[in-house]
């Protein structure tokens, strides 16, 4: 056996395994260098997205109730908001309600309906759904709403100031 190898001896492997680096450290210097960065910057990206989504909540949920506070239209979120440091992460089924409900008001009037018309459907829908739900029920079926903020017609919140004047 030995022999044999006199007459054919193996090949060396460093050529191989130098072509093999020079295909490699190319792929994987361009793998570390875009596709990792690109990953990272997606996930801090949605982090930041919610982060400022969740403070521009705060700020609307702590200025209605402390400038625009009207007992029956928002009793049940501010005794929420006003007892808690982050109101947009402590009190989000409160102000699903509380936004369920303006929503409601505001598809009532036909101009807003008409420049709204899926948006408005979809409110409709989860609120007859919520309303027909059991209590352990009626949360899920609200929590649906965030379905309808993505609609291309969706209405804004009304601002502090309309709440204010009695909007």
């Amino acid at each position: 056996m030995v022999l044999a190898h006199l007459d054919d001896p193996p090949r060396p492997r460093w050529p191989g395994i130098l072509i093999g680096l020079a295909i490699a450290l190319p792929i994987a210097g361009l793998f570390v260098a875009w596709v990792i960065p690109t990953l990272v910057n997606s996930v801090l990206g949605g982090a930041r997205d919610l982060d400022s989504r969740l403070r521009a909540e705060d700020g609307y949920m702590q200025s209605l109730c402390s400038a625009a506070f009207d007992e029956p239209r928002d009793g049940g979120l501010c005794g929420c908001v006003l007892g808690t440091e982050y109101p947009s992460l402590d009190c989000q089924l409160p102000f699903r309600k509380w936004t369920l409900a303006r929503q409601v008001d505001a598809c009532t009037d036909a101009a807003a309906r008409e420049g709204a018309k899926s948006f408005c459907a979809c409110v409709d829908v989860i609120a007859q759904k919520a309303a027909a739900a059991t209590p352990e029920a009626r949360d899920a079926e609200i929590a649906n709403y965030e379905n309808c903020t993505v609609l291309p017609d969706a209405l804004y919140l009304p601002t502090v100031d309309v709440l204010m004047s009695g909007g």
